[in-house]
């Protein structure tokens, strides 16, 4: 059945050229002096813009870790690492507490409610929001290129929904030229992208018989939700898996104690300034005539100052706490890691020694 499901696969549109073939329109001066150039090596202002071809798209390393390898010499462990949704499909049944079952906004939308886009190159950070942050994956030429699809995502069905998921994102986010715009100055898209080309695309990516925007048949299941709450996502994380990723969440985003206290901590002054200020009405008051005999309010008073010392001493200890419990974890982790990777290196050093020796 699984076999059968696999030789059914096939790109979702039709065989384009990535990147499509050079146009007749007249050269702009950098890629006049880059076409009169000895040397096939790109100028600095024109590096970023030249259309690359799928392979040429692909980054230099792949890999988790240290185990790493050349993006083309094995381009199936590229796809696998660069296409994993597998810790959001986790908690999928949690989700409906990050975001809600719809399509993620068109990117003028985000622009207009303030959010700014950082890229990352992870796919389950894609569509991920914080505080007025946006992340974002930024298209590459080899998703487009039928070819590739072919050769290296319509053998493995999770591979095929990951990427199919992908595309439909940018299907939400570019809906207009406006947005088209946006991406190209964010750097989203392959510098080849006109809007006429990205209808045309859309219109075949959507016909029937490739992916069903409604139905999201095609699409892995993370799709079925649009952009999603980091610290929600992070909370349910740590609640889920308690044991392995209370301290660090779904995505450590600290690397000074200072910032870490000052996002989590920051209401507690909030609190005190409150507290401050009933306490400084409570002084005036037992100054007044009017209640210097009301017992009532006199106890009242008693009680609220007694309740305000005793919290400010708890939060003061819960914190050092908190501070000492993750400064210990961090030190522990750095250590075992650091024992680990050279463990590792020594290991694959040796095994490299005994086969060239054999």
């Amino acid at each position: 059945m699984a076999d059968k499901t696999i030789a059914s696969l096939k790109p979702p549109f039709r065989l384009r050229a990535i990147p499509p073939k050079s146009s007749t329109a007249p050269l702009s001066a950098s890629q006049t002096s880059l076409s009169n150039a000895s040397s096939p090596q790109p100028v600095y202002d024109t590096a970023t813009t030249i259309p690359l071809s799928p392979l040429d798209s692909l980054p230099t390393i792949t890999g988790r870790g240290n185990d790493v390898v050349l993006a083309n010499d094995d381009i199936e462990q590229f796809l696998k690492t660069d296409l994993d949704l597998s810790r959001l499909n986790r908690i999928h049944g949690h989700l409906w507490m990050a975001g809600r079952p719809m399509r993620a906004r068109p990117l003028h939308r985000y622009r207009m409610m303030g959010f700014d886009v950082l890229c990352t190159q992870q796919q389950d950070l894609h569509l991920l929001k914080f505080s007025n942050k946006l992340m974002i994956k930024p298209l590459p030429e080899w998703i487009l290129c039928a070819d590739f699809w072919s050769k290296h995502l319509c053998g493995d069905v999770e591979l095929h929904q990951s990427a199919c998921g992908f595309l439909l994102s940018y299907v939400w986010l570019i809906t207009t030229p406006l947005d088209l715009k946006i991406a190209h100055d964010l750097a989203l898209l392959p510098s080849f992208i006109t809007w006429h080309w990205w209808k045309d695309f859309v219109r075949d990516f959507l016909a029937p018989g490739n992916v069903d925007i409604n139905t999201l048949e095609h699409v892995n299941k993370r799709y079925q939700f649009g952009d999603l709450r980091l610290g929600r996502i992070n909370s349910t994380y740590r609640i889920r898996f308690f044991y392995s990723h209370f301290v660090r969440g779904y995505l450590y985003g600290y690397n000074r104690y200072v910032v870490f206290f000052q996002r989590n901590f920051s209401w507690i002054l909030i609190v005190f300034v409150f507290f401050s200020l009933v306490l400084s009405a409570m002084q005036v008051g037992t100054g007044l005539k009017e209640l210097e005999d009301n017992h009532a309010f006199l106890k009242a008073s008693y009680v609220f100052v007694v309740f305000s010392i005793v919290s400010v001493v708890a939060v003061l200890g819960a914190v050092g706490i908190i501070f000492i419990i993750i400064f210990l974890f961090n030190m522990v982790a750095a250590i075992n890691h650091a024992k680990n990777e050279q463990s590792a290196r020594k290991k694959l050093a040796r095994q490299k020694m005994e086969g060239k020796e054999a």
